[in-house]
Order: structure tokens, then sequence, then C-alpha cells
């Protein structure tokens, strides 16, 4: 099991121009450690939906990675999205499914001890699907792994869904989610730079 801010720092290290779609705990913890103009904080925007969202961004954006970083909870109540995910998601997709078992965003309600989220995906169809028909479902446990299958993950064609145990043992910030129209049009003008006709605002 690895603590969740170490594998956000590894990921921070090595990322460079993907887009990075967070939500529930993720939004808390990953601005410690990145504040790249193509991060995205979905908690506002439909709770268990943010790899739909990174899936449509990815489908729009062929020419990026999207990495969505989402717990096991928020899956929970989208299970539907591993069937689209299998179905169309694109090579450019990358699902990291933060595993603490636990609903941490509203109350730390333990999850059912039963939920395989590896089976599911796989029964999804996600392994050997996606558009391409590349899609993979893995499990990563320790940070050494992660860390030495990141540039793989970052390379390689997808979708990609990986199943990482995290505990946390640091305090969580507080919950700060304003000005969702700001962190939007921050997303659309850092993915506007370089295209024809694109201006950079001061």
């Amino acid at each position: 099991m690895m603590e969740r801010l170490d594998v956000f720092r590894a990921l921070a290290d090595s990322r460079t121009d993907e887009i990075v779609v967070m939500t529930m705990t993720a939004t808390l913890q990953w601005p410690l450690v990145s504040d790249h103009p193509l991060d995205f904080d979905f908690l506002a925007f439909g709770m268990g939906h943010a790899s739909d969202f990174g899936m449509g961004l990815a489908l729009a954006r062929p020419e990026r990675k999207v990495i969505v970083l989402k717990g096991d909870g928020g899956l929970l109540m989208s299970l539907g999205s591993l069937v689209t995910l299998a179905q169309y998601g694109p090579e450019n997709l990358i699902v990291l499914l933060l595993e603490n078992r636990t609903y941490e965003m509203v109350g730390g309600q333990p999850l059912p001890a039963r939920a395989d989220f590896v089976a599911l995906a796989n029964g999804a169809g996600i392994h050997g699907g996606g558009a391409t028909g590349n899609g993979k479902v893995e499990r990563i446990a320790d940070l050494k792994t992660f860390q030495s299958e990141l540039p793989r993950l970052l390379d390689e064609p997808g979708p990609h869904f990986v199943v990482m145990p995290v505990l946390n043992t640091y305090e969580l910030p507080a919950v700060h989610h304003s000005d969702h129209a700001g962190r939007i049009r921050r997303l659309r003008d850092a993915l506007a730079v370089g295209e024809p006709g694109a201006t950079t605002k001061e």
C-alpha cells in the first residue's frame, strides 16, 4: 500500500504536458505538488464522473495524454462508466483508481469488503477494449513499481485503468472549491496555447 501523497509526488515529477483531472480527496492533495495550468479540479461537476469528463477530453484532444485521479468510492457511484470506457476509451487516457476502501470525502465509511476493482474493470471489458483494442487493466501495489512503470504508462497506448491501493496519513487541507468558471477558463486557455489563431492572455 502506498502513501497517496507520495504517489502524487511521483506523478508530478514525471508529468510534462499531460492533462490531469482530479476529483474528491485528490482535489485537496494534488495542488500540494502541482500548480500546472493543465490541472483540472472536477469536484464540483458531478461526483463519480471525473473519468467520463477525462475520457471526453482525451477524445477531443488525442494529441495529449489525459490522467484521471479518482477514488474507489466515487467509482462505485458510476460503475456504468467502466462499460463506456471499455467501448470508447481512447489510447491517450489513463485512469488511476486510488483504492483506499473508504468513502473518504463523505465521512470515511468503509466500502464493501469484497469489491474487486480489477475484476469489475475486466468484467466491463476494458482489458483488450477501448477505441483501438489496446485497453489494459492492472494493479500496482507499491511506490517503487509505480515509479518504474510510469514511463511505460505515459508512453504506451491505452486506455489504461490502474488500481492503486493507497492510504493517507497527512492532515488534509480544507475543502476550498470556488470560482468553478475560472478553473474552466484556465484549462481552456492552457489547451488553446499553440493552436492556430490562439492568443496568450496576460
